[in-house]
């Protein structure tokens, strides 16, 4: 029986990691990752102070909540310990969170690992200065939805269930929203689902403005709340029976927000509109536009776990459709869907918990005081706390809507480019205002200043939000740079959105942590107005110029790096007659010039000589080959008891 022991892997250097160290202000410090350990043990706890969907781990959940729940969406993830070692033949197949590769042939395992820093990343030190950014960028710069599963009907809604209604309190049906499926065109059979938020923009193709401004249901925000009521509980509505019973107590109105917003086109930002009562749209003949047209819709719904429904409410914004001498175009609208849960209306929607999730925004904002005259970070009300980019329209033209910009999702690379539409006139006569409607397209009227280091930062600890460097910054315009004859210098026509992050904390449970975050302008350029055929004989026509913006994320994470021990030395000694009889004491440094060159089959032979040439040759005493044939005895070999005078003679030079 061959017993095989588990062999006790030992290391005697550990890595050095060191905590960042910042300069922070007064009473702050940033959030301390204690080098080796864990943390982020419940990554799907976004919300503060409310029960996440689905997250079996939030302590904000009641029993209440989780009897809803159909998967619990995150595990903590397990190092080490006996675990590791389990035979291949035993495992049929591996869902485990942990990642093994398989490095020798299943002969040894490793049952304790004392080297605790090689499953750790390295705390990355958050980026203070362009200098450390840009070396960090040099070094590390490189350039499938699941299907819900069907469950049985409940006298409760489940999460993915669709939410039923009665229209006209006759027809049972749905709620539904608009989205974009197979193109970028509007679907309009898209289910709401129960407690998933969802965001859609889609494109609605008007054919005929004059006839569809009042005919089309899409262009009318009536439409999606009027005389239809939802269901608190899907057990409300029997459809089993033929008949239809309506109890006003089991259903919910979709109730008006009375703060209904409408966007001034010429300047692209929204404020209250003069009325509390959405009018129907109205065309008119005079400019061949259409007013009081839906543009942005958002379903807000109270929920209380498996009670239901509680309320529902809709917030509306409202635009105005001018097509000017065509009569065809293309409209984007903006549908949105949120739940909220036990009436708490201080929600927040974390990026992660607490390092950044893939695909979720960038936090931001800027440095403000409270009512203590304390710092905290400030979201802009354009940003909604995001990080965001321009959005250009469904035509290809920069937008002129603030609100309508994209947000930067975490670990998305993005281009984004716009086309810019300016007149002869207008590039000669006001090459300012040219040049900040393009900074303000570009960065936005309300950007913000710093970046969320984590997914949970909190709003008051400015120490867990990274300054955005700005590089290549342009120069505040001069007297003398403006606009000559259609000509208007010193403008920008890009940025460059950089983003350092870095893993942090377990291998097996790595936390994404943004480093730094630059801003690069591109370099000035002249916009000119090329004269092709009679463009220039008619001062109002346009020519278009594309403004871009990327965004890239550069991942500075460092593993640890295994220090081993220095293998054994292996130091090998002979006896000392090894030689033995083949050398003896009388000679003595011919052994030198010798046994380099010794080879084991000469050795073999000469044992089967009954005397070695070199003993029996007769050599000039008085020449050098003698000099060469003298030992010290006690060099190599000892030999007292041979007569080497019997064995070596001498031949006198004559």
């Amino acid at each position: 029986i061959i017993v095989f022991t588990v062999i006790h892997l030992w290391y005697t250097g550990s890595l050095a990691q060191t905590n960042s160290t910042t300069t922070q202000p007064p009473g702050t410090s940033s959030t301390t990752v204690p080098v080796n350990s864990a943390f982020g043990t419940c990554n799907c706890d976004l919300t503060r102070d409310i029960c996440d969907i689905n997250c079996c781990c939030d302590p904000d959940c009641s029993a209440n909540d989780r009897e809803t729940f159909t998967v619990c969406t995150t595990s903590t993830a397990v190092i080490g310990g006996s675990r590791s070692c389990v035979a291949n033949g035993v495992i049929l197949r591996s869902n485990t969170p942990i990642y093994r590769t398989v490095v020798e042939d299943g002969l040894f395992c490793i049952y304790i690992d004392n080297n605790v820093a090689r499953n750790y990343y390295e705390i990355p030190r958050q980026v203070q200065d362009n200098v450390t950014f840009n070396s960090l960028v040099s070094r590390f710069s490189k350039i499938p939805p699941s299907a819900l599963t069907p469950v049985a009907a409940t006298s409760y809604y489940r999460v993915g269930d669709r939410l039923k209604t009665i229209y006209n309190d006759s027809v049972i049906g749905i709620l539904s929203l608009p989205k974009s499926l197979f193109s970028n065109v509007c679907d309009d059979r898209n289910p709401v689902l129960f407690y998933v938020n969802d965001i859609s923009q889609c494109n609605r193709h008007i054919k005929d403005l004059e006839q569809e401004c009042s005919s089309s249901s899409f262009l009318s925000a009536a439409s999606y709340y009027q005389n239809i009521r939802v269901a608190k509980l899907p057990s409300a509505l029997n459809t089993s029976s033929n008949s239809i019973s309506v109890n006003t107590n089991d259903f919910v109105n979709i109730n008006v927000s009375t703060s209904i917003l409408c966007i001034d086109r010429s300047t692209g930002f929204s404020s209250l509109c003069p009325y509390t009562f959405v009018p129907s749209p109205t065309y008119h003949t005079t400019n061949n536009s259409c007013s009081n047209v839906l543009k942005h819709l958002s379903y807000n719904i109270l929920t209380n776990g498996s009670q239901g429904i509680i309320q529902l409410s809709v917030t509306l914004t409202m635009s105005n459709l001018d097509v000017g001498k065509t009569n065809t175009t293309y409209f984007r609208q903006k549908f949105s869907v949120s739940y909220t849960n036990n009436a708490n209306a201080n929600v927040f929607r974390r990026s992660g918990n607490p390092g950044y999730i893939v695909d979720q925004p960038l936090l931001a904002g800027k440095v403000g005081v409270n009512a203590v005259n304390n710092q905290i970070i400030l979201f802009g009300s354009n940003s909604k706390g995001r990080l965001t980019i321009s959005s250009p329209a469904t035509s290809g033209f920069c937008g002129s809507d603030q609100t309508d910009r994209i947000p930067i999702r975490f670990g998305k690379n993005i281009r984004s480019g716009c086309v810019l539409s300016i007149g002869l006139n207008n590039l000669t006569n006001n090459c300012q205002l040219i040049r900040e409607q393009i900074i303000n397209t570009l960065i936005g009227t309300d950007a913000p200043t710093h970046v969320a280091m984590y997914g949970n930062s909190a709003v008051d600890n400015v120490s867990d939000w990274v300054t955005i460097l700005r590089q290549n910054v342009p120069p505040t315009p001069s007297n003398e740079l403006i606009g000559s004859a259609g000509n208007c210098p010193n403008v920008i026509m890009g940025i460059h959105i950089q983003i350092l992050w870095s893993y942090t904390g377990s291998l097996a449970n790595p936390q994404a942590k943004v480093i730094g975050v630059s801003i690069s302008y591109d370099n000035p350029r002249n916009l000119a107005y090329q004269c092709v055929g009679p463009s220039c004989q008619f001062p109002s026509d346009i020519q278009q110029y594309e403004l871009t913006t990327t965004v890239s994320f550069i991942d500075a994470s460092e593993k640890p790096a295994s220090e081993l021990r220095s293998p054994p030395r292996v130091e090998v000694k002979m006896p000392y007659d090894f030689f033995y009889p083949f050398l003896s004491s009388c000679i003595e440094s011919w052994v030198t010039a010798i046994t380099s060159s010794i080879r084991l089959s000469i050795l073999e032979e000469a044992m089967q000589l009954p005397s070695p040439w070199w003993m029996t040759a007769p050599l000039n005493c008085n020449s050098s080959e003698v000099n060469m044939l003298k030992l010290r005895p006690t060099q190599f070999f000892s030999t007292p008891n041979i007569d080497t005078t019997k064995r070596f003679s001498c031949v006198a030079s004559r």
